[in-house]
């Protein structure tokens, strides 16, 4: 069975069910990946809801839900790294955004996480993607993390 080629110029995202951390129910979510504009590194990934989307396409400026706290959260709130709405892009299934963000912070920042973890003034990392998966392969395969 194939499935049709969606080709249309609505904009009608897919919301899907999903968990929070705890296992209560939390609102359906639509994938987003952030994209740097300027160089285009992918910067984080998340989920939004509805509320979410509406409230990013009409500040211009990104906000998450967050399963732990179960709530929707302006990114960089707390950090003063906001993130700056460029584009947004949906998938040809209208079930996950890319969303190219430029960073508005006074820190550069985007993870929650710094480069020094011990240090409270260490620079927030520029992404959340800061570790490679690695293997090892002997008589076992193994996989671990190493920074870039």
């Amino acid at each position: 069975m194939s499935v049709p080629i969606e080709e249309t110029n609505q904009f009608t995202p897919h919301f899907r069910p999903a968990l929070n951390h705890d296992g209560t129910h939390a609102p359906n979510f639509i994938t987003v990946v952030l994209q740097d504009a300027p160089n285009g590194a992918v910067l984080y990934a998340a989920t939004m809801d509805k509320q979410a989307l509406a409230l990013t396409l009409e500040t211009r400026r990104v906000h998450l839900y967050s399963r732990a706290a179960k709530s929707i959260r302006l990114k960089g709130a707390t950090s003063g790294d906001e993130l700056a709405v460029i584009d947004v892009l949906v998938n040809c299934n209208q079930d996950c955004l890319l969303i190219k963000v430029r960073k508005q912070g006074k820190n550069g920042g985007c993870c929650h996480t710094r480069v020094q973890p011990e240090n409270p003034q260490s620079p927030r990392r520029p992404t959340c993607f800061y570790r490679i998966v690695s293997r090892i392969v002997g008589k076992t395969t193994e996989y671990f993390l190493s920074f870039l």
